[in-house]
């Protein structure tokens, strides 16, 4: 499963943004303050097909999709 963060005011805003999204995205909760943390189940080709209208739906509702922060681990390596 794997995990994408959506910068969104609410989780609602969210799910109703994803609807029935395609590729199993759904939403897993609240990651932080700003942004809302979802999972998809997609596998490589599902994913190149279905992501494009994943973006469509969230920038339809005024959402965006963020990276993933760097574990801490990586911040204190040389």
């Amino acid at each position: 499963m794997e995990r994408f963060l959506v910068r969104a005011g609410s989780v609602n805003a969210v799910r109703r943004a994803l609807g029935r999204a395609p590729g199993g995205a759904r939403v897993v909760g609240r990651f932080d303050r700003e942004t809302i943390e979802c999972s998809h189940t997609m596998d490589e080709h599902s994913l190149e097909r279905h992501w494009p209208v994943i973006l469509s739906r969230l920038e339809k509702a005024g959402l965006s999709v963020v990276p993933l922060p760097t574990s801490r681990t990586d911040e204190n390596a040389p």
